[in-house]
């Protein structure tokens, strides 16, 4: 679901704020206590009428954190953003219905067929239910730019967490009006699936380094200096290398602290760990790691640096996962795969990227899944039914390097034997014969990798080999 800017996990970004070096500190009192400990304070009874009343003091109090944020993300409102509080019950309503513009009952079926034979799930699933579940476990507020307006969701007893949670939301409305978010993360087929995430990272990411800042704003003064950029680095870099289970945990975590909660809503947020990976990790990375995409383009070129991104998008999450690295100083841009059209019914096709395919490496437990996906130059996927029901996926890959490619295709080939365990293994030539029928077919040219899974012999590689091309 594209087009829904959330705010959760990306608060604990400023419950473990960094610290700020004493140089750039203002009076001792900005730091004396934790603003976001009341563990220690007493609690009234957490009731809908108390919520509500939070909701409405928050949301009051957004008037006056618009100037800040607006100083902090070095752009003005054009206009006043629109707020509300709304139920979850509603809030659950909203998402089910944009899912389901984005992923209608057949092509969820579908999409998930695909995935499935493919190995990016482990079954088939109901992918609109899990999307949906996916997008409710970041329920705390969220931006709607279709509507223009920022909607709060889930209400904590901590003023702070509200107001930096306004903050984020802001800044997406702040990102809306100057670049159109409509446009930039469009919801129907304007970009593949691999860039739209990288463009997620970019959105994500600005909003929580943005409310990082604001988080620090009572002592960083009004300009951020290297050491403040030094030490947000350190801990925005460690947030980034945070694994899957640790950020599930952290949004867990995060998540208790805001009390009182639908039931609804507290179901999908406990049963996190059901909701695929490959669903749920693009979502939750594209705050932490997206962090370090924008931190990284204000170092190189300050807020412009960042507005830059907009204008000209990252164009794959090899990009965004290694900024430092290709995507400054010069951009490394994926190669365009083509594959040609067969005789057998499409059910889905798109790119999968780096991210997806370090996903599929973590799901199988191949060790070293990082470095197995790194280098990665461009690929394309297309999973077709044939007339008798068997699925074909066909997937072509290039890597920056034949060193790459062969690290690739030999953990694919170990996936193999995790995810059809006791059919055997043969050489890659002859396939690896598939226990519901075909066989998977694997085939390395130089930095190319090729791979037929589900076909009864290799001629449906050669042609694969013979008809993809690579711009």
């Amino acid at each position: 679901m594209r087009q829904l800017f959330a705010a959760v996990l990306a608060l604990a970004a400023c419950r473990d704020k960094p610290a700020v070096p004493p140089a750039s500190a203002g009076s001792g009192s900005a730091a004396a206590a934790d603003p976001w400990n009341t563990s220690a304070q007493p609690k009234p009874a957490d009731t809908p009428a108390s919520r509500h009343e939070r909701a409405a003091a928050a949301l009051g109090r957004v008037a006056a954190i618009e100037p800040e944020v607006a100083r902090l993300r070095g752009l003005t409102f054009s206009r006043e953003v629109p707020t509300h509080y709304q139920a979850a019950g509603e809030f659950q309503a909203f998402v089910r219905r944009e899912i389901a513009k984005e992923l209608p009952p057949a092509r969820s079926r579908d999409l998930s067929a695909a995935l499935a034979h493919l190995g990016f799930l482990v079954k088939p699933i109901d992918l609109a239910q899990v999307e949906e579940q996916a997008m409710t476990t970041q329920a705390g507020a969220y931006y709607d730019p279709a509507a223009k307006a920022f909607f709060l969701v889930m209400v904590p007893d901590n003023e702070l967490m509200l107001d930096t949670m306004s903050a984020h939301e802001l800044t997406h409305a702040l990102q809306d009006q100057h670049f159109d978010l409509t446009k930039y993360l469009p919801s129907d087929a304007g970009i593949d699936d691999d860039a739209a995430t990288a463009r997620r990272f970019v959105v994500e990411g600005d909003a929580t380094f943005v409310m990082l800042l604001y988080a620090l704003h009572g002592v960083i003064g009004d300009r951020i200096s290297p050491a403040v950029l030094a030490s947000l680095r350190s801990q925005v870099t460690a947030f980034a290398a945070m694994d899957v289970d640790a950020l599930k945990e952290m949004s867990k975590s995060q998540s208790a602290a805001f009390g009182m909660m639908d039931a609804d809503i507290k179901k999908s947020i406990d049963a996190m760990d059901d909701i695929p990976s490959t669903v749920l990790v693009p979502l939750l990375a594209s705050y932490m790691k997206g962090s370090l995409v924008a931190l990284t383009a204000y170092e190189h070129g300050g807020w412009p640096g960042v507005d830059a991104l907009y204008r000209d998008p990252p164009a794959s999450t090899e990009q965004v996962l290694h900024p430092e690295a290709k995507l400054y100083p010069a951009r490394e841009r994926p190669h365009r795969v083509t594959l040609a059209r067969t005789a057998d019914a499409e059910l889905t096709g798109n790119v999968l990227g780096e991210l997806q395919w370090k996903i599929y490496f973590e799901l199988w437990k191949l060790p070293h899944a990082a470095e197995a996906s790194e280098g990665w130059g461009g690929d394309r996927y297309a999973v077709t039914r044939r007339k008798d029901g068997r699925l074909i996926g066909r997937i072509a890959t290039t890597w920056d390097t034949a060193g790459d490619a062969a690290e690739f295709a030999s953990a694919y080939l170990a996936s193999l034997a995790v995810r059809f365990p006791g059919a055997g293994t043969s050489a890659p030539a002859a396939g690896f014969a598939r226990p519901n029928g075909g066989r998977v077919f694997l085939r390395t040219a130089g930095t190319r990798v090729f791979i037929v899974d589900g076909a009864d012999d290799a001629g449906a590689l050669d042609a694969l080999v013979r008809t993809t091309t690579f711009d």
